[in-house]
C-alpha cells in the first residue's frame, strides 16, 4: 500500500513539475503579449485624446469664424472622433441643424456651438475649468471684420455676375442650324 502511495506521490510530483516548466516557459511570453497589449491600448487612447483635444482647440480659435476652412474641417470630423461620445454627437447634430435652418439665425447657431464646445469640454475633461462664457467669449478685431465684409461682399458680386452670365445664356437665341459647307453665293 506504501508502494502505490508513494508512485503515486511520485506521478503527482511529476506532472507538477511538468506544469511547473510549462508555466516558466509560458509566463514570460503571456506577460510580453499582455504588456504589448496595454501598451498598444495606451497608445490609442492617448491618440484619441490628442484628437479630440485638436478638435477642441480648433473649434475654439475658428469659434468667430466657424465657416472657415479649419473650422469646417473639424467640424467634419466629430463623427469619427467623438465616436464614442453620445453628447457630442448630439450637440453636433443640433449645430449642423441650425446651419440649415431658413432663414439663418446667427444667434441659435452662437448659442449650439457654445452646448457643442460644452459637450466637448466636458469629454475631454475641461468642464471644471471651462464656463459657458468662456466658451461664448470671442475677440473679433473690426479690422478682421471689415475684411471678411470685403470678401463677402466681393463673392456675392462674383456670384450675381455669374448667374446674370448664366441667365443671359440661357435666354438667347439658339444659334441656326447651317449645313456644312456654306452655299456658294
Amino acid at each position: 500500500m506504501t508502494e502505490g502511495l508513494t508512485l503515486l506521490a511520485a506521478i503527482f510530483s511529476a506532472i507538477a513539475t511538468g506544469l511547473a516548466v510549462v508555466v516558466t516557459w509560458r509566463a514570460p511570453i503571456s506577460a510580453a503579449k499582455l504588456a504589448e497589449a496595454l501598451r498598444r491600448d495606451g497608445e490609442r487612447q492617448q491618440q484619441s485624446q490628442r484628437q479630440k483635444f485638436h478638435v477642441f482647440a480648433t473649434l475654439m480659435q475658428e469659434r468667430a469664424q466657424i465657416h472657415s476652412d479649419n473650422g469646417v474641417r473639424v467640424l467634419n470630423l466629430i463623427d469619427v472622433v467623438f465616436h464614442d461620445s453620445r453628447q457630442v454627437r448630439e450637440a453636433w447634430a443640433e449645430l449642423f441643424l441650425a446651419f440649415h435652418m431658413n432663414p439663418l439665425v446667427q444667434h441659435v447657431i452662437d448659442e449650439r456651438l457654445r452646448r457643442l464646445l460644452s459637450a466637448i469640454a466636458a469629454d475631454i475633461g475641461l468642464a471644471d475649468e471651462l464656463r459657458t462664457d468662456d466658451l461664448g467669449r470671442i475677440y473679433f478685431p473690426i479690422v478682421q471684420a471689415q475684411e471678411q465684409f470685403i470678401k463677402d461682399t466681393q463673392r456675392q458680386q462674383i456670384l450675381r455676375s455669374l448667374q446674370d452670365k448664366n441667365a443671359a445664356e440661357a435666354t438667347a437665341p439658339a444659334p441656326q442650324n447651317t449645313l456644312w459647307p456654306p452655299k456658294p453665293d
